[in-house]
């Protein structure tokens, strides 16, 4: 009886353990419970590749033509040497070089610029007095120049006692070694018989030309010397504040060195074959104009900057002098700032007390220099004078009346 009794217990547990096993391995029902099923981590998007501007610069001589400029951006500025060489491989100047139309002035280089005889007060303060004798006598003299710049015009030169002196106006003498006489510019601007094809400029500083831009002088041509003019055939930048000019072959010059002039279209408010005159305040370069031609152009000394500089805007010439006295408004004899000028001739008052006039009393035309006005070389001045409006009648002294356009404006190549 044994026995069997431990084969069916053996028996038994082998069938419960093949009902487990179909249990786990069969499907399982759709209502049974199953857990969530687990989505996989969804793959990162791939990293966009960005295209590498090459770090090493292009060989010497390499040319940045425009579809280039994108690929090295380092080493092709839109300023720099190899777009630079791309654009002066365009450059065709024309052959034969054009001349400027000009006609050629050439007046008596002995004659007197001007109609007087001035001179600077080189030691202040200056006693006036009505004679040289009430000076040796030791009277009180008539006035005292205290300081500032201070210029007189000459009358007459009188020998007293062995000492010259000079007559500076009715009843006025001083002795001539207080004043040194002046020298008054020679230079004068150009007149043209026709429109001129090309911008043009006068050298304001000798300057020996550069073969490009920024490169080696070029010391096949002669050094140009202050007041040459030049014709400007093409324009180069090399950064945002540097400018070069192509005045030549191979005959390259920093704006600097530069006062260029060029034909501006005419304001709204001038009619059609009126006269008008054009200052240009940074280039320093006054043009004339009858209509939409310039007639004529020179060189300026505006005001210095801060509070005398020259302002812009359209104006009309309201009053002439054929000469006339100036002194500093804000101020009077005694303060470092004063100026008086005597006989300053052909002035042309255009803004308020703005004028063109001669400056008799330096040479730096091309330059700021002045208290406000526009300094005009004496031959220019008088040029001007007879050419603007209103006319002024060969007996007359001064005009009071509304005449020619003034167009006064500070326009950089540089913008703001």
């Amino acid at each position: 009886m044994w026995k069997p009794t431990y084969r069916i217990t053996l028996t038994l547990a082998t069938a419960l353990l093949a009902l487990l096993s179909a249990l786990l391995l069969s499907p399982t029902p759709s209502s049974a419970y199953a857990p969530p099923a687990v989505e996989p981590a969804a793959a990162p998007p791939p990293t966009p590749t960005t295209p590498v501007t090459p770090t090493i610069p292009p060989p010497q001589g390499f040319i940045c033509t425009p579809g280039r400029v994108s690929r090295w951006r380092e080493s092709c500025l839109e300023r720099g040497p190899g777009t630079t060489a791309y654009r002066m491989t365009h450059i065709r100047l024309p052959d034969p070089l054009p001349e400027l139309p000009l006609i050629q002035l050439t007046p008596d280089p002995h004659e007197d610029v001007v109609p007087f005889t001035f001179a600077y007060v080189n030691t202040l303060p200056l006693s006036i007095y009505r004679h040289p004798i009430e000076a040796a006598m030791g009277m009180a003299p008539v006035r005292i120049l205290y300081s500032g710049d201070q210029w007189v015009s000459i009358d007459a030169e009188v020998d007293y006692e062995g000492n010259l002196w000079y007559q500076i106006n009715d009843g006025e003498f001083v002795p001539a070694r207080y004043l040194s006489i002046a020298s008054p510019s020679r230079f004068q601007g150009v007149y043209l018989n026709q429109q001129p094809e090309y911008a043009f400029a006068w050298i304001n500083r000798s300057v020996q030309p550069s073969l490009t831009p920024q490169g080696p002088a070029n010391t096949a041509v002669p050094l140009y010397y202050r007041y040459t003019l030049v014709t400007i055939y093409a324009e180069e930048f090399r950064a945002t504040d540097e400018l070069w000019y192509l005045i030549g072959p191979d005959q390259w010059v920093e704006q600097e060195f530069i006062s260029k002039v060029t034909v501006d279209p005419r304001p709204a408010e001038v009619a059609p074959g009126e006269q008008w005159i054009e200052v240009d305040l940074f280039e320093q370069t006054l043009a004339a104009y009858e209509g939409d031609r310039m007639v004529y152009a020179t060189l300026i000394s505006s005001g210095r900057s801060g509070s005398t500089f020259t302002d812009s805007g359209l104006f009309r010439i309201w009053m002439k002098l054929r000469a006339g006295k100036m002194s500093n408004p804000d101020t009077q004899d005694g303060s470092p700032a004063w100026y008086y000028l005597e006989d300053v001739p052909w002035t042309m008052y255009f803004n308020g007390p703005t004028a063109l006039h001669t400056a008799y009393w330096h040479d730096a035309f091309g330059f700021t220099r002045s208290h406000g006005c526009v300094n005009l070389a004496p031959r220019d001045a008088k040029w001007l004078f007879n050419w603007t409006t209103p006319y002024l009648p060969p007996d007359q002294d001064a005009l009071l009346a509304t005449g020619t356009w003034i167009w006064v404006h500070n326009t950089s190549p540089f913008g703001e």
